[in-house]
């Protein structure tokens, strides 16, 4: 962390970023709990048969457990740790429910049961998201579609000498033979969206930045697994290069908002009022990006 400034303020932090998964709602917590008196009953939430329940995933080496209230029925985890609060996280490996260590049966019990709807959701929205996702997976090959600033690009391998990207066509045009690997093919495309998203920042941060009156030292390329893009208060900036296969406007948004990091890094009222200057409809294009599925890359 930087030092305090000889006036006592606290100096600003040296970077920010924008989440790859910033979409998502804020998990449900309890307020702090006090652990069980003395032989405190434990009691189990009541269960019958619904229909079938959403996939989860049990996690590694930990027990899984059923809930089932007639109307929402999954598998779930008990994490106990030393922490204050009951919190639920729904992920990759399934629901899981963090604890006290000495929480008492009866208050998870209750607080499961309060937010199993909640839950039910999150597991429907990931299926949805996984099918989204599979239906959104690239094909490496000739006649393969990539999505590109908001129209799909045709690949196509007819052994060109260069690559040739015919706009007219949306196709591109890759100097391999028929036959090249789905490897092959994808790090061709990679080459080449990485090239047209360094002109493309470059050029987006330039003209947010004079809007803003803000000095860019640097512009970079990203493949950060968490983020879309940093500012750091030298006044660096790093892109995720595969913004490029979203529209123009969730592109200009991202790099809007981490030219106004250059202004105030953080995310306070006043931060987000310069990523208004510059892009009014950030709320909306917030969501987009929020919703938005980014195709797997392999």
């Amino acid at each position: 962390m930087p030092r305090a400034e000889s006036s006592g303020r606290a100096a600003l932090p040296s970077s920010a970023q924008l989440g790859l998964f910033d979409w998502d709602e804020p998990t449900p917590a309890s307020a702090p709990i006090a652990a069980p008196a003395p032989g405190a009953a434990v009691s189990s939430p009541p269960g019958s048969s619904p229909a079938p329940p959403p996939v989860s995933i049990p996690r590694a080496g930990v027990p899984t457990q059923r809930y089932d209230d007639g109307i929402h029925r999954f598998d779930w985890t008990l994490h106990r740790a030393a922490r204050r609060t009951l919190a639920l996280r729904v992920d990759d490996r399934g629901v899981s429910l963090h604890a006290p260590r000495l929480a008492s049966g009866a208050s998870i019990a209750q607080f499961l049961q309060q937010h199993a709807a909640w839950v039910h959701r999150k597991l429907r929205q990931r299926e949805q998201r996984l099918q989204a996702l599979q239906a959104a997976r690239i094909e490496w090959a000739d006649g393969g579609r990539i999505p590109y600033l908001g129209q799909h690009l045709t690949l196509r391998l007819r052994g060109a000498s260069q690559l040739q990207w015919d706009e007219a066509r949306a196709e591109l045009h890759l100097p391999l033979p028929q036959g090249s690997s789905a490897q092959q093919v994808r790090d061709s495309v990679a080459a080449w969206l990485q090239r047209q998203a360094l002109g493309l920042f470059t050029a987006r941060v330039a003209h947010f930045a004079s809007q803003l009156g803000v000095r860019v030292t640097a512009v970079k390329l990203s493949a950060a697994t968490t983020r879309w893009g940093s500012a750091k208060s030298d006044g660096s900036i790093r892109l995720h290069w595969r913004l490029l296969h979203f529209s123009p406007q969730l592109v200009d948004y991202v790099v809007a908002h981490e030219v106004a990091h250059l202004r105030e890094m953080n995310h306070s009222p006043r931060f987000w009022a310069h990523v208004g200057s510059l892009y009014p409809e950030y709320q909306q294009a917030r969501t987009r990006l929020r919703k938005s599925v980014l195709p797997p890359w392999g």
